[in-house]
């Protein structure tokens, strides 16, 4: 076997039909992390002409230290393959060596353990085998985390997926949870439309996440950071952004009508003394019509007759599609339009031939004590399975360089916390 540098085509071919790809392990995300100062490089081992590993390496310049690379969600190979992975991580040191790096960062697109729609471990499934592997060839853990307000690792380690193989969307929505059923139900009539967003609307998904991310307290990216991810994504239909938009005269107009049918049922009754308790049920349904009535008109007088109220950002690459980010106004949860967009996301997975409906990002805490144990529970109620990624390990290149760098990074990370505070 042969250790070589690729073409970034030759590199997007073994991508699209590797199982271990995703959307991180792809030209393209190479392309989106050149202007945040990442550089890509392509990689393989080849036997004969049939290329049988590889992965992008991104690397970055480290001040007065040297260059950190970081292969997102690598290696694409065989990881029970031990001879395979041994050389790959020989032809890596070397080049590696070659490039003046400190380090490489990998964080595995593979399960350390099993687990299910709860959260809850399937016995026997530790992959205590490729953690020992890696050990063996010199890769350093970084740790397990568990709350993700607390993770330094540079993606999750915890994700929820959605098998969707072989599967039809009502099959799928006979598993979901009632309350998921119930909310994806409910979205269907509070008059949204599902919009796909293009550069001339993507502010509307930015001022989403703008608000999200303060409701949540997370730092957000500007709105150019979606913009050129967009950019070079669109080009090869990689990605769909989606929003949410609720029509509150339209939803008025159908409220009012459910009032007036209310009042029709009130009148045939009236007469009839034995109904009374069918009449006072539909008497407090009209005042509970009534307030929906004048809050939509003080809606309408704020915000006009239609409004953007939530959307989805998704990757489409190789077998699954990815919901990156979400967003929605917290004022306007009610209406339950982010099951809507998932309902709809997922239908078109479906009929797309994709495997997989990803989630991501979730919180290793399953208690309901969690501070971010409803964001899990949203995506559990589609009945998508807790994955437990195996994390993050760093391949040291210059041992000395590494170890003052780590000692630096650490005073770093805990001055700008006490800023931020």
């Amino acid at each position: 076997m042969q250790f070589i540098t690729l073409k970034e085509k030759e590199f997007l071919e073994f991508s699209k039909t590797s199982i271990q790809t995703s959307f991180f392990q792809n030209p393209y995300w190479g392309k989106i992390k050149k202007s945040n100062g990442w550089n890509s490089h392509y990689v393989g081992l080849v036997e004969g002409k049939k290329i049988v590993a590889a992965t992008l390496l991104l690397s970055k310049n480290i001040s007065f230290f040297g260059k950190m690379f970081y292969a997102p969600r690598g290696f694409l190979l065989d990881y029970s393959d031990y001879q395979l992975l041994e050389e790959f991580t020989k032809g890596i040191k070397e080049y590696l060596k070659n490039e003046s790096a400190l380090f490489l960062k990998i964080n595995p697109y593979i399960d350390y353990q099993q687990r299910d729609v709860d959260g809850n471990i399937v016995e026997g499934t530790v992959n205590d085998e490729l953690m020992n592997n890696f050990k063996r060839l010199g890769y350093k853990h970084n740790g397990f985390y568990i709350d993700q307000d607390k993770k330094s690792d540079l993606e999750p380690r915890w994700i929820s997926i959605l098998d969707i193989k072989d599967k039809t969307i009502d099959g799928l929505f006979k598993n979901m949870r009632s309350g998921t059923r119930w909310g994806i139900n409910n979205s269907k009539k509070n008059c949204l439309t599902i919009i796909e967003a293009d550069e001339t609307n993507l502010y509307e998904f930015k001022n989403l996440m703008k608000h999200t991310a303060e409701r949540r307290d997370f730092i957000d990216r500007p709105l150019s950071y979606y913009e050129n991810m967009y950019r070079v994504l669109k080009k090869d239909n990689l990605v769909k952004v989606l929003l949410a938009e609720i029509n509150f005269k339209k939803l008025k107009d159908k409220t009012e009508e459910d009032l007036k049918k209310n009042k029709e049922k009130l009148e045939k009754l009236s007469d009839i003394p034995r109904n009374k308790g069918q009449i006072k049920e539909l008497s407090a349904e009209q005042e509970n019509i009534k307030n929906k009535i004048r809050l939509l008109e003080d809606t309408i007088k704020e915000y006009g007759d239609k409004k953007i109220i939530a959307g989805g950002w998704y990757m489409l690459y190789g077998r699954e599609i990815v919901y990156l980010f979400g967003a929605s106004y917290k004022k306007f949860m009610k209406y339950n339009s982010q099951y809507l967009l998932q309902y709809e996301m997922i239908d078109y997975a479906i009929k797309n031939g994709y495997e997989a409906f990803n989630f991501y990002g979730i919180d290793g805490n399953f208690s309901k004590k969690s501070k971010n144990y409803g964001l899990f529970d949203f995506k559990r109620g589609f009945n998508a399975c807790v994955h437990e990624l195996i994390g993050e390990f760093d391949l040291v290149i210059s041992p000395g360089k590494y170890n003052l760098y780590k000692n630096c990074f650490k005073c770093y990370k805990k001055a700008k916390s006490i800023f931020q505070k």
